[in-house]
C-alpha cells in the first residue's frame, strides 16, 4: 500500500525541520558566547561554568589546569591534572598544552612522563623558539647539557629575545668555549655575531677568535658594518696586529673595497677621500660634534674627484679631533705625514691643522703641523716629520683644531683636506 503526503504535509514538515535546526543552532551559539562570556572573568568558578557550557573546548580546560597549578589559594595538583589530560584529550596538536601537561608531571616528580609530554611538543613545533625554550630548560634542569643546547640552538636561531640569557646559562653549564661554538651557535652570521658581541663584553677575545674565524671562513656574506664591533673593540684592548687581520678579513671577502690598502708609499688608506668613509677599523673615523661638521665634497678636490670638508658654525672655540684614522706603524721609525689643505673665510687665531698621536699613550707621540688661517686661495701642501716610540705600533692621524685663548675664540669658516698620506722616511 502506498502512502503519498500531500504538497502541503511536505512544506509543513521541511519548515518544521528548518526550525528545529536553527533553534539547535541558536542554542549552540547561544551557549558558546555565555561560555566566552563566562570565560573572560579570572576567577575560578566562571572558568568552571565557561567548561561546562562548552565541553568540546580545549581552551577553558587548559586555564582550568593552570588555575589548579599556580593559584596560591586555589592550588590542588591532582585536579590540574585531571583538566590538563583533558585538554591534550580535546586538541592534542597544540604544543601549549603539552608544556603545561609536562610540567604538572614534573611538579609531581614524575619525570619520565614529563619528558614524554614535552618531546611531544617538540614534535608538534620544532621551530617555534618559546616552545624549544621550555624544553632546552627542562633537559638542562636534569643535567643533560647535550639536550639542552640541541634546544637552545633552535631558540638562538629564531630569536634574539633570550641570548644573554642563553649564552650566560651555556658558559655556566658548560664553560667550553668551543663546545659552545659547535653546538649551541647556529652557523648563521646574525647568531654569530650576537655571540661575538656577548663574549667581546666579556672581554673574551680568545674564544671571540674562534667566533670570527668561523664567521669569515662561512660562505654567508654580511654586511662589512657588522665587523665594527670586532674590529673597533681589538684596537681598543691594544690589539691593532689582530685588528688588523680582522679588517684584511673583510676586505678579502669582498665587503670593502680593494683600494684600502697600504703601500710602501702609503700606510694611510682612502688618503683621497674617494670612496665612501667606513667610519670604523682602519678608515677615517668621523664623529659628531656642536660647533663643526664634516662631510664628503665634490665641489672641490686637490685629486678628483673628491675632498673632505669640514664646516665650523661660528658659534663655539671648539677643541676639534673628530676626523681621525688609525694606522700601523713600526716602533722607533721617522715617518712623513703629508696632506694638502685649503680654507676659506677661517677665523681667530687658531685654525685647522694635521696633527699625528700615539694611539694609546699621546705623551710619547704628539705632534702638530701648522695651522691655517684665513683664505688659502689654494691647495697648501701640510708636511710633519715624526719619528715613533720604542713601544708605538700604531698611530692616530688627525684633522685637528686646538682651542683659541683670545677673546674673540668662536672659529668660523671652511677647510677641505685631500691626499693625506703617511709615508716612511728612508
Amino acid at each position: 500500500m502506498q502512502v503519498f503526503l500531500s504538497g502541503k504535509f511536505r512544506r509543513r514538515s521541511t519548515i518544521l525541520v528548518a526550525m528545529t535546526l536553527v533553534a539547535l543552532l541558536t542554542f549552540r551559539i547561544l551557549r558558546n558566547y555565555l561560555a566566552e562570556r563566562a570565560g573572560q572573568k579570572p576567577a575560578l568558578s566562571s572558568l568552571q561554568r565557561a567548561a561546562r557550557l562548552d565541553a568540546s573546548n580545549s581552551d577553558y580546560q587548559l586555564r582550568l589546569g593552570r588555575f589548579y597549578e599556580y593559584d596560591p589559594a586555589n592550588t590542588d595538583p591532582d585536579r590540574a591534572m585531571a583538566h590538563l589530560e583533558r585538554a591534550v584529550e580535546l586538541n592534542p596538536y597544540d604544543p601549549q598544552t603539552w608544556l603545561e601537561l609536562g610540567a604538572a608531571h614534573e611538579f609531581q616528580g614524575q619525570s619520565g612522563q614529563a619528558e614524554a609530554c614535552l618531546r611531544r611538543a617538540d614534535f608538534l613545533a620544532p621551530n617555534l623558539p618559546p616552545v624549544q625554550w621550555a624544553i632546552a630548560n627542562f633537559f638542562l634542569l636534569h643535567g643533560n647539557v647535550d639536550e639542552a643546547f640541541r634546544h637552545f640552538k633552535v631558540v638562538l636561531g629564531g630569536s634574539t629575545r633570550y641570548n644573554q640569557v642563553i649564552f650566560d646559562t651555556a658558559w655556566k653549564a658548560s664553560g667550553d668555549g668551543g663546545k659552545i661554538l659547535q653546538e649551541l651557535v647556529p652557523g648563521r652570521a646574525g647568531p654569530e655575531f650576537d655571540y661575538l658581541a656577548y663574549l667581546l663584553s666579556h672581554h673574551n677575545f680568545a674564544d671571540a677568535r674562534s667566533v670570527w674565524k668561523r664567521i669569515v671562513t662561512n660562505s654567508e656574506s654580511f654586511q662589512a658594518a657588522q665587523a665594527a664591533g670586532y674590529i673597533n673593540s681589538l684596537i681598543g684592548d691594544h690589539r691593532p696586529a689582530e685588528a688588523y687581520q680582522a679588517w684584511n678579513d673583510v676586505r678579502t671577502k669582498g665587503l670593502i673595497a680593494p683600494t684600502y690598502t697600504p703601500t710602501g708609499q702609503n700606510l694611510a688608506l682612502n688618503g683621497d677621500f674617494e670612496e665612501t668613509l667606513l667610519n670604523f677599523g682602519f678608515d677615517w673615523r668621523l664623529d659628531r660634534t656642536d660647533g663643526a661638521y664634516a662631510t664628503l665634497d665634490r665641489t672641490a678636490f686637490h685629486s678628483p674627484s673628491h675632498s673632505l670638508l669640514i664646516q665650523f658654525a661660528g658659534t663655539q672655540n671648539v677643541n676639534y679631533a673628530n676626523v681621525f684614522e688609525f694606522v700601523r706603524v713600526v716602533p722607533n721609525r721617522s715617518y712623513r705625514l703629508q696632506g694638502f689643505m685649503r680654507t676659506e673665510g677661517i677665523t681667530t687665531d687658531s685654525g685647522p691643522r694635521l696633527q699625528v698621536r700615539d694611539a694609546y699613550d699621546p705623551r710619547i707621540l704628539d705632534a702638530f703641523s701648522e695651522d691655517l688661517k684665513g683664505d688659502s686661495r689654494g691647495w697648501t701642501p701640510v708636511l710633519l716629520d715624526f719619528k715613533t716610540a720604542p713601544q708605538t705600533d700604531l698611530i692616530a692621524i688627525v684633522v685637528s683644531r686646538l682651542p683659541s685663548r683670545k677673546l674673540d675664540n668662536q672659529i668660523a669658516g671652511k677647510v677641505w683636506v685631500d691626499d693625506v698620506s703617511v709615508a716612511p722616511l728612508p
